[in-house]
């Protein structure tokens, strides 16, 4: 048996990452002997690459669904063990003053696109473009009566990782780097007026907010399911490690489960995890995502988050981002999270 584990989350909240904050996933796998390791703290090349494709041998990850649902439509074996759903905003922003100010007003108006081609899974063009359709869908639009325009971005992006920042040679960023820059180059050009709008998301749509007055375009009247890469979050593990030794992955899992239940409690601190987590100041971390951020952080697989993950699966798909349909049935591992939450005393 290796002597090591892998991980990777997003800058988001998570109760995987206020175990790991807490020592606990640390100190379940040292009990049994086993490491736990950072994939975004290795400076293997292989390793790295694991990281982007999300195909590590022996791998945990709670992070935007993205790049899970990509990974499985190539043929990569990880299995999705629970979700999780998080309020927060999703929105495009404005300069003050553009004449956009709801959904309406953006019929053929400039929004930007962002185009990663050297990355193997490109996060955030997807994320945008679900970002988009979801706001414009809300004033009964479409990408049609829109101008999209593309900008292309030459570096990478994945989980506390290469930003604009460390493309540019500055040193490795960290969760905060990330969550600042990673609009970087939309930003700019929606200031030097190439473009009229910008999608963002989350922390990262307040600091702009708060820094450089960007305004959201508010919605129109049409209800809109929200679903978008970080509005689910998945809790995955890589197929091999769950095939060959199922009792480390539920081990795993009760520690999220913990995470979660703890969170409701101990609501001061958990907060104050939580914007660790997502890199910014506790000040911000109610208006980036909800006021009770600390009680969405509990992790199942009730068939309304599927019904939302299949939608997002066939928003991919339809816009090319997925290489072959998803058997679900075959991606959904429901035994793990049945037996820690049986553990964890949970009646099911």
């Amino acid at each position: 048996m290796s002597d090591h584990i892998w991980y990777t989350h997003c800058p988001f909240p998570t109760a995987f990452g206020v175990a790991l904050r807490k020592g606990w996933i640390h100190d379940e796998m040292a009990r049994a002997g086993i490491e736990v390791r950072a994939l975004g703290a290795s400076g293997d090349p292989d390793v790295q690459r694991f990281r982007r494709e999300k195909t590590s041998p022996r791998s945990f990850r709670q992070g935007g669904n993205v790049a899970p649902l990509i990974a499985r439509s190539r043929g990569n074996d990880i299995r999705l063990i629970g979700l999780s759903r998080t309020t927060g905003s999703y929105p495009l922003l404005t300069l003050p003053g553009s004449g956009i100010e709801t959904a309406d007003d953006l019929i053929g108006r400039r929004v930007a696109i962002p185009r990663r081609p050297y990355a193997s899974v490109d996060i955030w063009r997807a994320a945008a473009l679900r970002t988009t359709d979801n706001l414009l869908a809300t004033s009964g639009l479409t990408m049609n009566d829109i101008d999209p325009v593309e900008l292309l971005i030459k570096g990478e992006y994945f989980e506390s990782g290469q930003t604009a920042l460390s493309a540019a040679g500055f040193s490795p960023a960290g969760i905060a780097d990330t969550v600042s820059s990673s609009h970087q180059t939309e930003t700019l050009a929606l200031i030097r007026g190439e473009v009229d709008a910008i999608a963002s998301e989350g922390a990262t749509a307040s600091i702009l907010g708060a820094t450089l007055g960007l305004v959201p375009v508010a919605p129109g009247v049409h209800p809109v399911d929200p679903v978008n890469n970080r509005s689910l979050m998945a809790v995955t593990v890589s197929g091999g490690l769950l095939d060959r030794e199922p009792e480390l992955v539920i081990s795993v899992l009760v520690q999220i489960l913990a995470a979660a239940e703890w969170s409701i409690d101990e609501e001061a601190e958990s907060k104050r995890l939580i914007a660790l987590e997502a890199g910014i100041h506790e000040d911000l971390l109610e208006r980036s995502f909800s006021p009770s951020v600390n009680r969405q952080l509990g992790v199942d697989l009730r068939p309304d988050k599927v019904r939302q993950l299949i939608s997002q699966h066939d928003f991919l798909l339809e816009r090319g981002f997925l290489e072959q349909e998803i058997e679900f049935d075959e991606f959904i591992e429901a035994a793990p999270l049945q037996t820690a939450l049986a553990q964890r005393g949970v009646l099911i």
